[in-house]
């Protein structure tokens, strides 16, 4: 009797791989702020724990903690209330109630504006000021005004002459001087020579007598000598008295000259004080336009920065909606469990593994039933050929 031949080994089961694999990989996880759990989805639509069967649908459930099923609730609250003011805000109407079904109940506000809905605006808000600086200013003073008495040069017109032939001018004085004392003896000489003709007359002496000639002789002479000495006498006062005005006009000529010269440099002085004053009187003008300009300057830089300011608060209240709106719609957030993931554990790998040997074991089962068939023919033949020999 031989042996039978190896059974093959066993088909695994799809839905059972699978399920191994779901509940392998599948690790209840506990935190402090809640629970994983998997199970499967029960008759009534209930989660209920466990492992996963075949035919089951299989569920997971975050388990919250006390605190925060508290929390959620208190934060779904906040939410609801902020999300109605933000309605609000919004859309001018609000939350009153609930109707029979549920649905809210509004109020609307009839003098409600959106301000999202609207652009901002700068009415009211000065305009940019570009004023010129320089409008309405004089104009620079850039020329010093000369219609000042120009000097002139020294004059000697007026003043007192210079002797041009100081020899006709000292013989001038001399022949004055020389008359002068002249008329002062000619009397004398009269007196003298009627004195002596008198004298000769009453001595009985004849005119045209020796006696008489020689007593007007003498008479004469000593009045020649009379002159003479006046003449030489007119001539040193002449030279002294020509030295004298020459020298008397050449200081008076002198001091006018000098005083004409002090009045000229007076003039000169005043016209420099007043070409100076006038340049410091521009140089003023020019400083007080420049001030003018500055001040101008100063006072359009102050409007554009208060132009700055309030285009700035305004685009503030603006943005302070939004943020507002932003900070009511964000909302405080509830924080969720954080779970780590598992690794996979590879159950189709370990079901691959065992086929495989089992695999294995019925091919090697196999392979030596071949080779117990094989040797049964081959003595078989053996037996035979030895028969046909025979």
């Amino acid at each position: 009797m031989g042996k039978s031949s190896p059974s093959m080994p066993p088909v695994p089961n799809p839905n059972e791989l699978i399920n191994a694999q779901a509940n392998a990989n599948r690790i209840s996880q506990f935190t402090p702020y809640g629970n994983l759990l998997f199970g499967s989805v029960g008759d009534q639509g209930q989660f209920v724990q466990g492992r996963v069967n075949e035919g089951d649908q299989a569920a997971a459930f975050t388990q919250e903690t006390p605190f925060q099923t508290q929390l959620r609730a208190a934060q779904e609250g906040t939410g609801l209330g902020l999300g109605n003011i933000s309605f609000n805000r919004v859309t001018g109407r609000t939350v009153i109630g609930q109707d029979a079904s549920g649905n809210p109940i509004y109020s609307d506000d009839p003098d409600f504006q959106n301000p999202f809905r609207t652009s901002p605006t700068l009415s009211g808000v000065a305009s940019a000021r570009d004023t010129d600086p320089t409008q309405n200013l004089q104009n620079f003073q850039q020329n010093i005004a000369t219609d000042f008495a120009q000097p002139t040069g020294l004059s000697t017109a007026g003043l007192t002459n210079l002797v041009s032939d100081p020899q006709d001018f000292r013989s001038n004085i001399e022949q004055t001087l020389f008359n002068r004392q002249l008329g002062l003896l000619q009397p004398e000489f009269t007196r003298q020579r009627e004195g002596l003709e008198q004298n000769l007359a009453d001595r009985g002496i004849p005119i045209t007598s020796d006696p008489y000639n020689q007593a007007v002789n003498r008479l004469e002479n000593q009045q020649n000598e009379q002159l003479q000495r006046l003449a030489q006498q007119s001539t040193l006062a002449a030279g002294q008295e020509s030295d004298r005005l020459v020298n008397q006009a050449r200081q008076s000529r002198a001091q006018q000259f000098a005083e004409r010269a002090a009045q000229g440099e007076f003039g000169l002085g005043a016209q420099q004080q007043a070409f100076s004053q006038q340049g410091q009187n521009v140089q003023l003008a020019n400083l007080g336009r420049q001030q003018q300009v500055a001040d101008q300057l100063l006072s359009n830089q102050i409007a554009n920065q208060q132009r700055q300011r309030e285009i700035a608060e305004r685009t503030a209240l603006r943005g302070q909606q939004f943020n507002e709106l932003s900070a009511l719609l964000g909302g405080p957030q509830i924080q969720q469990p954080s779970f780590f993931a598992p690794g996979s554990v590879d159950v189709t790998g370990s079901y691959g593994a065992q086929m495989a040997a089992q695999q294995n074991a019925y091919n090697q089962a196999m392979a030596n039933q071949r080779a117990d068939m094989g040797g049964l023919f081959g003595l078989a033949g053996s037996l035979g050929s030895a028969y046909l020999l025979s």
